[in-house]
């Protein structure tokens, strides 16, 4: 609710601070005081057009500021949070200014938001029943949701049940349509894949296949030097067949020598195991080299064909990987790629099938709900003009319309809810934002919170000169419809209207003084005494008279015993 308004330069506003009571708050003043500026200039803190006109003359700019107590639970917190602003107990404040240079600046607890963002906020905050835009009510969604809070029980499950179809169902599209590509472009995607597929796995690559290869490469380059070279080891080690023996038999004799010595001396047994030992690794060296010399090949065309197999796969590393075991695993990925593309159409199919199946289902539960709609439509109809007879409009009709759409998926069904009304007979039943008398607005808005209560959540409520066409009864039925609507929420009323005014919580009067030079509006707390002062000069006009002063009192004494009455009915509810 709102706690407190600041405004400055706003047309013939200098400077004001006012703070607001909880509950029924009544503004008055003579008429062309201007009653209405401190409403207009808060619709600037509810995200609405500003314009440098209403900058006071001499001011170079206008500033408004809202204190507001939230919900920290409720719904305005909660886009709070979505904005990624900081709510600081249960305070909100908002500022907007607007300077003559045209610069406009919106803050909400001191963060700097677009006014589209500063409007989007305040939407749940006050409904100002005196401007169609500021009016919650002439809205789509608030209808819709008033009606399916009147049908409460048989509307809430099929609420839940539509909302998670429709979240489904738009899941199911986007995935659809992220899948539904241009066929060309998918055919070169494959065309490509499978080429680069092909390129790798037509090489039939293992890893490690290419330092294998460079060491053939290497010895095949050098098989007549290695030959040469394994022919004269082998030469060495074995001796020449017709001539002197190699290494391996003068070894073995100086072995057999020292064998003998070392019988005699134990100093030349390290010297025995010593050839022993050499003597063994040279045989099988000799044999290795026997073997390696077999094997050399002078192949030119085996040459030719390791260095085309080392080409392709340098070739390969440029394009696919560093190194083979890189471009394998590209080539997987590869495949797996190329083969999710392979399977587009069958996944397709798929959520097309599941799709065409919830929409099935959707449609069935948007249409019972249709049906619960329209059957709770009639008897809100019925209790909305049953409020609005003892508000002095006994022959106004209300209409509820609820017209499906087949076509719409949303998270509330289908339909499309419409409050219309006709005011007199043999006028035409219209919508409700087309009414065009801003009293009969006031007291149909009226009508609609006594039924409802708090089920739209707006704790602020203002009428403006709701009394306009009204007296007698009527004007004290209306007193005590808004007396008791303040019980439940913070209320601001601007009215002529006497029995109004004596229900007040808080009193605020506005007046005009001036001279020559300018001119200024006031806004003033009344405190008790200059309340009644204020009640009997509504009811006499310029001159308060004994009998006015009389007539104020009496009034102010019932608005006390109907305060009374109403707290402890109130009460009685708690206990029960």
């Amino acid at each position: 609710m709102l706690k407190r308004i600041s405004i400055a330069n706003y047309a013939l506003i200098d400077k004001l601070e006012v703070n607001l009571d909880d509950h029924l708050n009544v503004i008055t003043g003579e008429t062309g005081a201007g009653k209405s500026i401190v409403i207009d200039a808060l619709t600037l803190i509810l995200g609405q057009r500003g314009s440098r006109k209403n900058i006071r003359a001499g001011a170079d700019k206008l500033a408004v500021q809202g204190v507001f107590e939230i919900d920290p639970q409720g719904s305005v917190a909660a886009k709070l949070s979505d904005m990624a602003i900081p709510l600081e107990g249960r305070t909100l404040i908002l500022n907007r200014t607007l300077s003559q240079s045209g610069h406009n600046t919106c803050r909400i607890n001191g963060f700097a938001v677009t006014v589209a963002q500063m409007k989007a906020l305040t939407q749940d905050l006050i409904d100002i029943h005196s401007q169609h835009e500021n009016n919650s009510l002439f809205q789509a969604s608030a209808q819709r949701r008033l009606l399916d809070a009147w049908g409460r029980d048989d509307i809430a499950p099929l609420l839940e049940k539509t909302k998670a179809q429709a979240a489904r169902l738009k899941t199911l599209s986007r995935q659809i349509q992220a899948q539904v590509q241009d066929d060309r472009t998918l055919a070169r995607q494959k065309q490509m894949l499978a080429f680069e597929i092909k390129d790798i796995e037509g090489a039939h690559l293992t890893p490690g296949e290419d330092e294998s290869l460079e060491r053939e490469q290497r010895v095949l380059e050098n098989s007549e030097m290695l030959f040469s070279e394994v022919e004269t080891g082998r030469l060495l080690l074995n001796g020449q067949e017709d001539q002197s023996e190699g290494v391996l038999s003068d070894l073995s004799q100086i072995q057999h020598v020292v064998a003998r010595l070392s019988q005699f001396d134990d100093k030349f047994k390290p010297y025995k195991a010593a050839l022993e030992s050499g003597l063994a690794e040279l045989s099988e060296l000799s044999i290795e080299l026997a073997s390696y010399q077999e094997d050399i090949q002078f192949d030119a065309g085996r040459l030719d064909d390791v260095e085309k197999r080392l080409s392709l796969i340098d070739s390969l590393k440029r394009k696919y990987g560093d190194t083979l075991e890189d471009i394998i695993a590209y080539g997987q990925n590869l495949r797996e790629q190329y083969d999710d593309l392979a399977h587009h159409d069958d996944r397709l199919t798929a959520m097309k099938e599941e799709y065409a199946t919830l929409w099935k289902a959707y449609r069935k539960t948007a249409r019972t709900l249709h049906e619960k709609r329209t059957a709770a439509a009639k008897p809100l109809a019925q209790a909305i003009e049953k409020e609005l007879s003892d508000l002095a409009m006994p022959r106004a009709r209300f209409v509820i319309s609820v017209d499906e759409d087949e076509q719409v998926i949303a998270p509330w069904g289908n339909d499309q809810v419409a409050f219309k009304i006709s005011v007199n007979p043999g006028t035409p039943i219209r919508p409700l934002k087309e009414v065009a008398s801003g009293g009969e607005i006031s007291r149909i808005m009226l009508a609609i919170k006594c039924i409802f209560g708090g089920l739209d959540h707006v704790e602020t409520m203002i009428f403006d000169e709701i009394d306009t066409g009204i007296s007698g009864r009527t004007a004290q039925v209306v007193a005590e419809k808004i007396l008791a609507l303040s019980r439940k929420r913070q209320v601001i009323t601007i009215t002529h209207l006497p029995q109004i005014t004596a229900m007040a919580d808080a009193h605020f009067r506005v007046m005009k003084r001036g001279d020559e030079n300018s001119t200024q509006v006031t806004f003033e707390a009344l405190d008790a005494e200059e309340s009644r002062q204020e009640l009997a000069r509504m009811l006499s006009g310029a001159k308060v008279t004994e009998l006015a002063k009389t007539h104020a009192e009496e009034m102010l004494a019932m608005a006390a015993h109907q305060k009374s009455t109403d707290r402890e009915k109130a009460e009685e509810e708690v206990e029960v």
